[in-house]
Protein backbone atom coordinates (compact mmCIF):
# COMPACT_ATOMS: atom_id res chain seq x y z
CA UNK A 1 0.00 0.00 0.00
CA UNK A 2 3.01 2.63 -0.24
CA UNK A 3 2.08 5.72 -1.63
CA UNK A 4 -0.63 7.23 -0.21
CA UNK A 5 0.61 10.28 0.04
CA UNK A 6 2.61 10.88 -3.03
CA UNK A 7 1.98 8.59 -5.83
CA UNK A 8 4.28 7.90 -9.34
CA UNK A 9 2.60 8.26 -12.46
CA UNK A 10 1.32 4.99 -13.49
CA UNK A 11 2.73 3.04 -16.53
CA UNK A 12 2.20 -0.85 -17.37
CA UNK A 13 3.62 -2.70 -15.09
CA UNK A 14 5.52 -5.10 -17.81
CA UNK A 15 6.71 -2.13 -19.69
CA UNK A 16 8.90 -1.71 -15.92
CA UNK A 17 9.56 -5.38 -15.37
CA UNK A 18 10.80 -5.79 -19.25
CA UNK A 19 13.39 -8.75 -18.10
CA UNK A 20 10.78 -10.68 -15.65
CA UNK A 21 8.59 -10.31 -18.47
CA UNK A 22 10.83 -11.96 -21.05
CA UNK A 23 11.35 -15.70 -18.97
CA UNK A 24 9.08 -18.43 -19.87
CA UNK A 25 6.94 -18.89 -16.48
CA UNK A 26 5.69 -22.13 -14.70
CA UNK A 27 1.92 -22.31 -12.68
CA UNK A 28 2.38 -21.24 -9.45
CA UNK A 29 0.92 -18.98 -6.63
CA UNK A 30 0.68 -17.21 -3.06
CA UNK A 31 -2.12 -17.78 -1.00
CA UNK A 32 -3.51 -14.56 1.26
CA UNK A 33 -3.01 -13.46 4.45
CA UNK A 34 -5.81 -13.17 7.26
CA UNK A 35 -4.56 -16.40 9.01
CA UNK A 36 -3.33 -17.92 5.69
CA UNK A 37 -0.26 -17.56 5.24
CA UNK A 38 2.16 -17.62 1.01
CA UNK A 39 1.80 -21.20 -0.39
CA UNK A 40 2.45 -22.88 -3.67
CA UNK A 41 -1.36 -23.44 -4.08
CA UNK A 42 -2.00 -22.89 -7.66
CA UNK A 43 1.31 -25.26 -8.46
CA UNK A 44 -0.31 -28.01 -6.60
CA UNK A 45 -4.02 -27.12 -8.79
CA UNK A 46 -5.62 -26.06 -5.71
CA UNK A 47 -8.39 -24.05 -7.13
CA UNK A 48 -8.14 -20.22 -6.54
CA UNK A 49 -10.72 -18.28 -4.13
CA UNK A 50 -14.39 -17.93 -5.25
CA UNK A 51 -15.71 -15.13 -7.20
CA UNK A 52 -17.53 -12.88 -3.76
CA UNK A 53 -16.67 -11.05 -0.99
CA UNK A 54 -14.56 -12.03 1.84
CA UNK A 55 -13.86 -10.19 5.13
CA UNK A 56 -10.48 -10.76 6.27
CA UNK A 57 -9.43 -8.76 9.61
CA UNK A 58 -6.22 -7.73 9.79
CA UNK A 59 -5.63 -6.47 13.36
CA UNK A 60 -8.28 -5.66 16.10
CA UNK A 61 -10.56 -3.12 14.90
CA UNK A 62 -8.99 -3.50 11.25
CA UNK A 63 -10.59 -5.54 8.28
CA UNK A 64 -9.98 -5.89 4.87
CA UNK A 65 -12.86 -6.31 2.10
CA UNK A 66 -11.77 -8.26 -0.70
CA UNK A 67 -13.70 -8.89 -3.47
CA UNK A 68 -12.68 -11.64 -5.37
CA UNK A 69 -13.49 -11.90 -9.33
CA UNK A 70 -14.22 -14.90 -10.97
CA UNK A 71 -11.06 -16.02 -12.50
CA UNK A 72 -10.79 -19.24 -14.34
CA UNK A 73 -6.95 -19.11 -15.40
CA UNK A 74 -5.12 -20.29 -12.11
CA UNK A 75 -1.64 -18.25 -13.29
CA UNK A 76 -3.97 -14.97 -13.19
CA UNK A 77 -5.61 -16.33 -10.32
CA UNK A 78 -2.09 -16.59 -8.14
CA UNK A 79 -1.18 -13.01 -9.19
CA UNK A 80 -4.33 -11.97 -8.28
CA UNK A 81 -4.00 -13.82 -4.72
CA UNK A 82 -0.46 -12.38 -3.82
CA UNK A 83 -1.49 -9.01 -5.34
CA UNK A 84 -4.35 -8.98 -2.22
CA UNK A 85 -2.06 -10.49 -0.12
CA UNK A 86 0.20 -7.99 -0.35
CA UNK A 87 -2.46 -5.56 0.80
CA UNK A 88 -3.52 -7.26 3.20
CA UNK A 89 -0.44 -7.81 4.81
CA UNK A 90 0.42 -4.43 5.21
CA UNK A 91 -2.58 -2.91 6.90
CA UNK A 92 -2.11 -6.20 9.21
CA UNK A 93 1.91 -4.35 10.04
CA UNK A 94 -0.11 -1.27 10.92
CA UNK A 95 -2.95 -2.32 12.61
CA UNK A 96 -0.08 -4.32 15.19
CA UNK A 97 2.05 -1.73 15.22
CA UNK A 98 4.71 -3.39 13.00
CA UNK A 99 4.15 -6.86 15.28
CA UNK A 100 3.02 -8.67 12.04
CA UNK A 101 6.59 -8.56 9.59
CA UNK A 102 4.70 -11.18 6.97
CA UNK A 103 4.28 -8.24 4.15
CA UNK A 104 8.24 -8.55 4.23
CA UNK A 105 7.05 -12.56 2.18
CA UNK A 106 5.47 -10.88 -0.43
CA UNK A 107 7.74 -8.24 -1.86
CA UNK A 108 11.01 -9.03 -3.96
CA UNK A 109 13.56 -7.75 -1.38
CA UNK A 110 15.95 -6.47 -3.86
CA UNK A 111 13.41 -4.28 -5.44
CA UNK A 112 12.06 -1.06 -5.21
CA UNK A 113 8.64 -1.96 -4.23
CA UNK A 114 10.48 -3.39 -0.61
CA UNK A 115 11.36 -0.22 0.56
CA UNK A 116 8.41 1.69 -0.45
CA UNK A 117 6.62 -1.03 1.93
CA UNK A 118 9.26 -0.71 4.50
CA UNK A 119 9.34 2.98 4.91
CA UNK A 120 5.33 3.32 4.11
CA UNK A 121 4.89 0.86 7.45
CA UNK A 122 7.96 3.07 9.34
CA UNK A 123 6.05 6.06 9.00
CA UNK A 124 3.34 4.64 11.28
CA UNK A 125 5.39 3.41 13.59
CA UNK A 126 7.54 6.66 13.98
CA UNK A 127 4.57 8.59 14.43
CA UNK A 128 3.05 5.79 17.10
CA UNK A 129 -0.24 5.79 15.20
CA UNK A 130 -2.49 2.63 13.74
CA UNK A 131 -5.71 2.65 12.10
CA UNK A 132 -9.01 1.09 12.49
CA UNK A 133 -12.07 0.55 10.13
CA UNK A 134 -12.25 -1.46 6.75
CA UNK A 135 -10.31 -0.69 3.87
CA UNK A 136 -11.95 -2.32 0.60
CA UNK A 137 -10.08 -4.02 -2.29
CA UNK A 138 -12.43 -4.24 -5.53
CA UNK A 139 -12.26 -4.60 -9.65
CA UNK A 140 -9.22 -7.25 -8.95
CA UNK A 141 -7.87 -8.40 -12.54
CA UNK A 142 -4.80 -9.03 -14.24
CA UNK A 143 -4.26 -7.18 -17.28
CA UNK A 144 -1.11 -8.69 -18.63
CA UNK A 145 1.17 -11.98 -17.86
CA UNK A 146 4.11 -11.91 -19.83
CA UNK A 147 6.79 -14.70 -19.02
CA UNK A 148 7.71 -14.88 -15.12
CA UNK A 149 6.60 -10.90 -14.83
CA UNK A 150 2.63 -10.04 -14.56
CA UNK A 151 0.62 -7.03 -13.81
CA UNK A 152 -2.17 -6.85 -11.47
CA UNK A 153 -4.68 -3.84 -10.79
CA UNK A 154 -7.41 -3.36 -8.42
CA UNK A 155 -9.44 -0.23 -6.89
CA UNK A 156 -8.93 0.89 -3.50
CA UNK A 157 -11.14 3.03 -1.00
CA UNK A 158 -10.04 4.28 1.86
CA UNK A 159 -12.84 6.13 3.32
CA UNK A 160 -13.71 3.77 6.03
CA UNK A 161 -10.12 3.47 7.51
CA UNK A 162 -9.52 6.10 10.14
CA UNK A 163 -5.98 6.69 11.46
CA UNK A 164 -5.82 6.16 15.58
CA UNK A 165 -2.96 6.22 17.89
CA UNK A 166 -1.32 3.08 18.81
CA UNK A 167 -4.28 2.37 22.10
CA UNK A 168 -7.06 2.44 18.98
CA UNK A 169 -8.12 6.28 19.42
CA UNK A 170 -9.29 7.75 16.37
CA UNK A 171 -7.06 10.68 15.74
CA UNK A 172 -8.38 14.17 15.85
CA UNK A 173 -7.46 15.40 12.26
CA UNK A 174 -7.83 13.02 9.49
CA UNK A 175 -5.16 12.78 6.64
CA UNK A 176 -6.53 14.22 3.15
CA UNK A 177 -5.65 10.59 1.54
CA UNK A 178 -8.14 9.02 3.66
CA UNK A 179 -10.89 11.37 2.40
CA UNK A 180 -13.17 11.45 -1.12
CA UNK A 181 -11.68 12.09 -3.27
CA UNK A 182 -7.96 10.79 -2.59
CA UNK A 183 -8.98 8.03 -0.61
CA UNK A 184 -10.35 6.03 -3.72
CA UNK A 185 -7.60 4.91 -6.13
CA UNK A 186 -6.18 2.89 -8.73
CA UNK A 187 -3.62 0.70 -7.30
CA UNK A 188 -1.20 -1.50 -9.56
CA UNK A 189 1.38 -3.34 -9.14
CA UNK A 190 4.12 -5.10 -11.19
CA UNK A 191 5.04 -8.72 -9.78
CA UNK A 192 7.70 -11.35 -10.74
CA UNK A 193 7.89 -15.16 -10.25
CA UNK A 194 10.55 -16.49 -8.27
CA UNK A 195 12.24 -19.50 -8.27
CA UNK A 196 10.69 -20.72 -5.33
CA UNK A 197 7.49 -20.58 -7.05
CA UNK A 198 5.56 -17.79 -4.98
CA UNK A 199 4.65 -14.25 -6.71
CA UNK A 200 5.97 -11.07 -5.39
CA UNK A 201 5.14 -7.77 -5.78
CA UNK A 202 8.46 -5.25 -7.83
CA UNK A 203 7.23 -2.24 -7.89
CA UNK A 204 3.82 -0.05 -7.56
CA UNK A 205 2.45 2.77 -9.20
CA UNK A 206 -0.92 4.38 -8.99
CA UNK A 207 -3.61 6.72 -10.21
CA UNK A 208 -5.17 9.24 -8.57
CA UNK A 209 -8.02 11.22 -9.47
CA UNK A 210 -8.90 13.02 -11.39
CA UNK A 211 -7.21 10.52 -13.42
CA UNK A 212 -9.62 8.77 -15.76
CA UNK A 213 -8.89 5.13 -14.58
CA UNK A 214 -9.14 6.11 -11.15
CA UNK A 215 -12.51 7.65 -11.64
CA UNK A 216 -13.35 4.33 -12.61
CA UNK A 217 -13.10 2.62 -8.82
CA UNK A 218 -16.21 5.80 -8.08
CA UNK A 219 -18.73 3.97 -6.68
Amino acid sequence: MPGTSSRAPLLPACLLLLSACAVPDADRGFTPGGGVEPAAAAASGTPGPQPGTETVTAAPGLTIEIEWPLEPDPKRSAVIKAFAGDFTAQWRAVGTSGGDRSYAKGIDAESSAYMEAVTWVQGFLKDRQSARGVARLYALRVPSVMGRGAEADGCVDLTGVRLTDQEGTPLSRQPAWLKPPRAVFLQTAGLGHGDDGVWRIRLYRHADYPDERAKECTR
